[in-house]
């Protein structure tokens, strides 16, 4: 008996020490930051970086390369995407730090010029810049299953592919290319609002129901296959190869991609992003003409302001007078 009850407390002394050797090892801190971890210094770029993630909790980098540039908090960026338009850019390049530097100055001051509780609930959290462009070639854009190439003015380096959701590569941070104020300052301001409004991407963002409606039925995806046809004749100049803005505008849109590419029903608050976008980056009496001509464009526009007044807090004409006159230091 006496072997057996020695037995038995041998085992469980085992056990119990087992366990209290466990909860001896047991870290008393365990980080959960980004990755890397982003210091305050020394070059006046990273300081931008740090000061980024201490207001916000953005994770912004401008020295990664290879698969480090890749790398994320949960896994790794998808670059199927990337390996099909721009093999080149692979591995991806570090960007040069005189224009991060520049383009990282301009972030910060969008940001700034915003309501604090906006930026840090966009689900724009990791950025990287790189040197290679991977978003449009600020040249054209291909144009759907038509097979036709035309120029654009929907042009961005921030690459916020589905795929990547909370993710920016930030693209032609170069110092070959140098700084690009108009593009940065579209590409802020398109990135921004369609991540922070798209029901994609959040869910307190209502969508614009009456904004839908001025142009229910006029999405080309909307159109009969007669009205198509007719659609494919008008608006593009074939002799130019540019989109035909007249035609574009009379229907509703400011912006040819969402004409072309969404509907009423699929990521309408990325239309009207595209609104707050024209709204931001052109001064208003450049806008003007416009919406004097083309009344469902003023609708839409109206409607824009409202909506953007009362769910993101922001006036866009006050903003847009900070931000056409903003220079890039």
């Amino acid at each position: 008996m006496k072997t057996k009850y020695g037995i038995l407390l041998l085992v469980c002394w085992l056990f119990f020490g087992s366990a209290c050797n466990e909860s001896d090892l047991t870290p008393e801190f365990i980080y959960n930051g980004p990755i890397p971890a982003i210091a305050d210094g020394p070059s006046e770029a990273q300081k931008i970086c740090y000061e980024l993630y201490q207001k916000y909790d953005h994770h912004v980098y401008y020295t990664l390369s290879g698969d480090d540039a890749l790398r994320t908090n949960v896994g790794t960026t998808q670059t199927n995407m990337i390996e099909y338009n721009y093999p080149d850019a692979l591995p991806l390049e570090a960007a040069d730090e005189d224009t991060a530097g520049a383009f990282l100055k301009l972030l910060r001051d969008f940001y700034a010029a915003l309501p604090e509780a906006i930026v840090k609930t966009t689900v724009i959290k990791r950025q990287v810049l790189i040197k290679e462009n991977i978003w449009y070639d600020n040249l054209s854009e291909y144009v759907g299953y038509y097979g036709m190439m035309v120029s654009t003015p929907n042009l961005s380096i921030g690459d916020i592919d589905e795929a990547q959701q909370g993710i920016v590569y930030w693209g032609g941070m170069d110092d070959d290319i140098g700084p690009q104020p108009e593009l940065w300052k579209y590409s802020i301001a398109i990135s921004f609002f369609k991540t922070r409004t798209s029901s994609y991407y959040v869910n307190d963002m209502p969508s614009p129901d009456a904004f839908i409606q001025v142009s229910k039925g006029k999405y080309f995806s909307e159109m009969s296959y007669e009205e198509q046809d007719e659609a494919m004749m008008n608006m593009v100049n074939w002799e130019t190869e540019e989109w035909n803005m007249d035609y574009i505008r009379s229907l509703g849109f400011v912006d040819p991609y969402a004409f072309f590419m969404l509907a009423s029903d699929y990521s309408p608050n990325e239309d009207m992003a595209t609104y707050a976008a024209w709204i931001a980056c052109t001064p208003l009496e450049d806008r003007q003409e416009i919406l004097d001509n083309y009344p469902l464009v003023k609708k839409r526009y109206d409607l824009t302001l409202e909506y953007y007044k009362e769910y993101l807090k922001v006036d866009l004409e006050e903003f847009c007078k900070f931000w056409v006159n903003k220079t890039v230091e």
